[in-house]
């Protein structure tokens, strides 16, 4: 986990901070501007794909990344103010390719750092990646079910009951690498970028 340290700041702008954050890069999936709240130095760990440095490595990992799995989108669950850091879970959420059946989804925990001035010096990510895997089945095999009546992956139908981060009524999901060039990451393959953790000896 990041050992930096959050500035001191009052809990009022750290909510309000937060508030903004979420809204903008989980709810309105604009992660180019999502990437921008964070420090030029900010520090984006994920314990699965790597570290990641600055906002434009930032921008560039969670846009590949979102972009190959389009139909995920994450509810927030709670979050937990501890002076200028926050804990959050969402669940890594999929609506169901087969119309009645329940969502599909993993949890994943996030900490972030405050930096003040609205912006953000690290990011930790941690989730199971059996869990994602068996998420990953799940969904493939439900597409493969639904057929042509499969939803679109880019429909996000529960936003859960924290009301402020849920997006607007009417809001149709425009993350910002629709109808962009940006090349979907889904391997490590494909993580040309960053800095990549050691795996253990198989």
């Amino acid at each position: 986990m990041s050992t930096v340290t959050p500035v001191d700041a009052g809990r009022d702008e750290v909510e309000e901070a937060f508030r903004h954050y979420f809204r903008t890069g989980p709810v309105n999936e604009d992660w180019k501007a999502w990437s921008q709240l964070f420090t030029e130095d900010a520090t984006y760990n994920d314990h699965f794909w790597g570290t990641f440095h600055g906002p434009s490595e930032i921008q560039r990992f969670l846009e590949g990344t979102m972009s190959f799995a389009a139909h995920v989108y994450s509810p927030l669950l709670w979050h937990v103010i501890d002076g200028g850091r926050i804990v959050y879970k969402v669940l890594n959420r999929a609506d169901n390719p087969v119309a009645g059946r329940p969502p599909l989804e993993f949890p994943s925990l996030q900490v972030i750092t405050y930096a003040g001035d609205g912006r953000w010096s690290s990011e930790d990510d941690w989730w199971t990646i059996a869990e994602m895997k068996l998420f990953n089945q799940a969904y493939q095999a439900a597409r493969a079910e639904a057929g042509d009546a499969a939803a679109d992956p880019l429909s996000r139908a529960d936003w859960g009951e924290i009301e402020w981060a849920r997006p607007e009524e009417g809001h149709t999901a425009t993350p910002s690498w629709l109808g962009q060039d940006v090349p979907p990451i889904g391997s490590m393959r494909e993580m040309t970028f960053g800095v990549r953790h050691p795996r253990p000896a198989r």
